[in-house]
């Protein structure tokens, strides 16, 4: 009997604890598990009501993960703001090009209100060349982010001040890349990243396990690419993007390293980003190096057409 009650209330959390510490190689289904932390230390609870009092370990453990999953900081102004959008390509894919028009319309005031001085962009091209002359040219017109780079297969970062050098990677076997460029943001010298990591392909033909394995393998090899990467910048760091993975993940533990993240250091409220099939997971991410401060952090719903919200970070640097 305590056998089984262990199973049944501490086992799954414990093995979600112990998933952001190995590589999918070794182990993807413990990957898979992570996915559930929120509902494992919730069953957790529930086992300590009802006196399982060996479900304690992971309830104790467990805290060091919350702070990833709802923050109660007060927002402050910073000295640039940075934003990070997945774009989905403005369903350009799924409906007609007069849709895609209005779909991007309808972003244009938000977009503005923001007021960002670096937009980092996932899934950002579509498939015609005026309705990209149609997001670009806002972007790089009335919002004043002149500065621009394009990485196929569709990663772009506008910003205000000039792009000094720029560099990327598809990574192995895949579409999905990263992107990085230096510039000067509040009178100093940052490498900004931009990145999509793989997702788990669930719309692709194939059976579920075969691309649940498949998505977690590479996705694991990418985050250790993007870590050796970033240990190599000569300026402080600040990295944007999706991620497709959740905070108690081994790709979120390995992709952030020295950095902060700008959820946990400045985060409020409830921190999911994904309002697809699966709505309440965080997989997307702003993160930065400790020479600067996260002042304010938050997701911004942009649209119905997005499943994906925007993140949105206001940073300076410390003193």
């Amino acid at each position: 009997m305590q056998n089984r009650n262990f199973v049944i209330w501490s086992l799954p959390l414990l093995l979600s604890l112990l998933a952001p510490f190995v590589s999918a190689r070794a182990s993807w289904p413990l990957a898979l598990l992570t996915l559930g932390f929120p509902w494992f230390y919730l069953l957790a609870l529930v086992g300590l009501a009802r006196r399982r009092y060996f479900s304690s370990l992971g309830l104790v453990l467990g805290l060091f993960q919350l702070p990833s999953y709802f923050g109660w900081h007060a927002q402050r102004a910073g000295s640039f703001r940075i934003l990070s959008m997945n774009c989905r390509y403005f369903e350009a894919g799924s409906v007609g090009r007069s849709q895609v028009h209005s779909n991007i319309e309808e972003c244009k005031p938000r977009l503005h209100s923001i007021q960002p001085d670096v937009i980092c962009s996932q899934d950002y091209s579509t498939s015609h060349q005026d309705e990209n002359d149609q997001i670009d040219d806002f972007i790089r017109g009335p919002m004043g982010l002149n500065q621009f780079i394009y990485y196929l297969p569709s990663m772009a970062i506008h910003a205000q001040t000039p792009l000094l050098r720029h560099h990327g990677l598809i990574f192995p076997s895949t579409y999905n890349c990263y992107c990085a460029a230096d510039l000067e943001l509040g009178g100093r010298m940052v490498r900004i990243y931009n990145l999509h990591l793989e997702s788990y392909g669930l719309g692709a033909p194939g059976g579920v396990l075969s691309k649940l394995h498949a998505g977690i393998q590479m996705r694991s090899e990418q985050a250790e690419i993007v870590a050796r990467e970033v240990a190599t910048s000569p300026y402080p760091v600040i990295l944007c993007g999706d991620f497709n993975d959740v905070p108690s993940s081994y790709v979120y533990r390995k992709v952030l390293g020295p950095l902060q993240d700008g959820f946990r250091t400045a985060g409020r409220g409830l921190s999911f980003t994904y309002q697809g099939p699966l709505p309440g997971l965080r997989i997307d991410y702003i993160f930065c190096s400790s020479e600067l401060e996260f002042t304010g952090y938050r997701s911004v719903n942009a649209g119905n057409f997005f499943d994906h919200r925007w993140v949105v970070a206001d940073l300076r640097w410390r003193p």
